[in-house]
């Protein structure tokens, strides 16, 4: 297998302080000639789910590459720093509280991880308060450079390994309950919930259907496109990761009816006309 020369990265870091340029000082002195691609640094701080499904998400659209990934509230505490290798040959690197997980699973899964620790492959101080430079960034840049993941640290039962879970859709008497599961800045709500799901329900494109969040409802046709519908209508549509998400178009849907991650959609078919 041919050394990947790329290294995507996603972070919960943002961009106002130095942490993100820092990382990439620290793969660039290890390996020179690695292209980093950043994925986003704008995951919510500490948002395990949202990284998760980013992350998952968006390796379609990315060369082969080992993935980088840190987002941690648990910084310092027991989870631990790691690598892993998948059972398709792709390397994760990061915090083992779920993030890795949803991406590794579509690499066929995990294959060998291990625990990073302050080594050769590390950075020589390690500071628990940053692990993202001096552990994480370290590992990933060795990796590219050709390094065995066995030499990285010692090995973790793939088994132990922490998984991220996302809500299940719950079937009942002629409607379906969806998680949201990520908000967009442009207020879509996005949901755990594809349109398979619905049709199972009876819905088909072009219908309307009646979803309720809390004590609210509301009439909304399912469509392909936001120009399907006046601007400051309501709409549903299957997004551009397959999943089902509910919108106002030209609006902030997720604001305007105070919708938040964790929250749940009921859909029920409404009858045709």
């Amino acid at each position: 297998m041919a050394t990947p020369k790329f290294i995507t990265f996603l972070s919960d870091f943002g961009h106002g302080d130095d942490f993100v340029g820092t990382c990439h000082g620290v793969m660039k002195s290890i390996a020179p000639d690695v292209q980093i691609i950043d994925i986003t640094h704008e995951v919510r701080r500490h948002d395990i789910t949202q990284g998760a499904l980013i992350l998952a998400d968006t390796l379609p659209y990315m060369p082969e590459s080992i993935i980088l990934a840190v987002g941690d509230p648990g910084v310092g505490g027991d989870r631990r720093p790691v690598a892993m290798r998948t059972r398709e040959w792709r390397y994760l690197v990061g915090p083992d509280n779920g993030l890795l997980w949803l991406a590794a699973a579509r690499l066929g899964g995990p294959a060998a991880a291990v625990e990073l620790a302050c080594s050769t492959y590390s950075l020589q101080e390690v500071c628990k308060t940053f692990e993202g430079r001096d552990l994480f960034s370290p590992a990933a840049a060795h990796l590219a450079n050709g390094v065995e993941l066995e030499k990285l640290g010692a090995p973790v039962p793939v088994d132990e390994l922490a998984q991220v879970a996302l809500p299940p859709v719950e079937m009942g008497a002629g409607e379906l309950s969806a998680g949201v599961v990520y908000i967009d800045r442009f207020g879509n709500v996005q949901l755990q919930l594809a349109r398979a799901q619905l049709e199972e329900l009876g819905i088909r494109l072009g219908d309307e259907i009646e979803v309720r969040h809390g004590d609210e409802s509301w009439r909304v046709p399912f469509v392909e496109t936001f120009a399907a519908v006046e601007p400051e209508q309501l709409l549903v549509y299957e997004d551009s990761y397959r999943r089902i998400s509910f919108s106002i178009n030209r609006g902030d849907a997720a604001r305007t009816f105070q919708i938040n991650e964790g929250d749940r959609l009921v859909f029920r078919p409404l009858p045709r006309e």
